[in-house]
């Protein structure tokens, strides 16, 4: 697109866009961005600069410009447009400096994963995508009900399936604000349409219990003519997602207000919470595979048996004997060196404990620590009595 410089006012070569062959007798026709330009991850804040409600080239952008183009450019009623705006600005840390729509994409301040149809920020990521991903907006149309409007019942559909791809989860401000800025455009684009309402039994817009009231106070019934859709019609909808430009003929009906946005999102939480439960009642009823497994191995333990053993032939070697007296053949060693089993022994003279004089030989050299001579003698003894003492399992059992 050949154009001069990018400016605040955005202007093009002979005030015509080549691209629509828009002219500058209509301030607000539809120019689609040059290079340079500066947009947002915001379809809304897109097609406000797009048709010069705002800068069109998205730059020196402030809140008092907003607030006066969502008025203008979507006849929302200024409490909205104000909290909106201030809200934003609140969250993106802007303060009252001037910005540029590319601010709006940085990412957890305004701009939150589980977009209906944009993808997320990638890891470590300062910046989300600034453009929308179609096969994400096909999936937000194929969560409509009956195919023709999108409801907010259709809408928590879609924001449940997403949200639960968000990692981590969205925090209660931008589940919030996520469930706010599609309640706005539901309300903005639900102009009254008589051939919907009889043709496709699309229903007419909620009453609140207010509004109840005070229609059957009047008697006044209500106008296909004049009455809003409860919803906003698709084929309007994905024009505007994926152009980020007003739909031909379109003319916002209506004021969107603040508690009209507050009805609607408290209907789209409440759709969201019954699906989450029913989700999680689809999830505890379902049943659990078990994987068939191998049959289990068999493994002997062998110290187990090896003890029973034993106890075994303690327990017959005892048989005929008194089970009051414990007999437990020590091994006595004397000066000499030799190893001699005693002849009667109780319990008490099994617990003896020999003298360390007892171990030292006579013949054991003055330069040789008597320990360190007598120790092959004590081991050879050893092997040589080992079947004679009895396991501890065998002093329990007799106990």
């Amino acid at each position: 697109m050949s154009s001069s410089s990018s400016t605040s006012v955005h202007t093009h070569d002979e005030e015509k866009c080549p691209v629509t062959g828009a002219s500058g007798a209509n301030p607000h026709s539809f120019r689609p961005p040059q290079d340079g330009d500066s947009r947002a991850p915001c379809p809304a804040m897109n097609s406000m600069a797009n048709h010069g409600y705002l800068p069109r080239d998205g730059k020196e952008i402030n809140a008092d410009i907003i607030v006066k183009a969502l008025m203008e450019c979507f006849r929302l009623s200024k409490p909205l447009a104000w909290f909106l705006t201030h809200g934003a600005l609140t969250l993106l840390h802007q303060g009252s400096g001037n910005f540029q729509l590319s601010d709006l994409a940085r990412h957890n301040h305004i701009e939150h994963n589980a977009s209906l149809y944009h993808p997320d920020a990638g890891p470590r990521e300062e910046y989300a995508p600034i453009h929308g991903d179609p096969e994400l907006l096909d999936l937000v149309f194929k969560d409509s009900e009956g195919g023709v409007v999108m409801t907010p019942e259709d809408v928590a559909r879609v924001r449940v399936r997403r949200e639960l791809t968000s990692n981590p989860p969205l925090d209660f401000i931008h589940a919030e604000l996520a469930r706010g800025e599609i309640s706005i455009v539901l309300n903005m684009f639900n102009n009254p349409d008589p051939e919907l309402h009889a043709s496709k039994g699309v229903p007419l817009m909620r009453q609140t219990a207010l509004g109840k009231v005070w229609g059957a106070l009047l008697r006044k019934k209500r106008d296909p003519q004049t009455t809003p859709l409860d919803g906003a019609p698709i084929d309007r909808m994905r024009y505007w997602f994926e152009h980020e430009r007003l739909p031909e003929g379109w003319k916002p009906y209506h004021k969107t207000t603040l508690t009209q946005t507050i009805v609607t999102v408290s209907r789209m939480r409440s759709k969201m919470h019954a699906l989450e439960r029913e989700n999680k009642k689809k999830a505890k009823s379902k049943p659990i595979s078990v994987p068939v497994s191998a049959p289990p191995v068999v493994v002997e333990k062998v110290e187990e048996r090896k003890s029973l053993s034993v106890l075994d032939e303690a327990c017959s070697e005892s048989e005929g004997e008194d089970r009051n007296t414990l007999t437990v053949p020590p091994l006595i060693h004397t000066r000499d060196g030799s190893a001699t089993s005693a002849t009667s022994s109780t319990f008490s003279d099994a617990l003896h404990t020999p003298q360390a004089s007892e171990f030292v030989s006579p013949a054991a050299p003055k330069d040789v620590h008597p320990h360190e001579l007598y120790l092959p003698e004590i081991v050879e003894h050893s092997t040589q009595k080992i079947t004679d003492i009895p396991t501890v399992t065998t002093i329990v059992t007799a106990c």
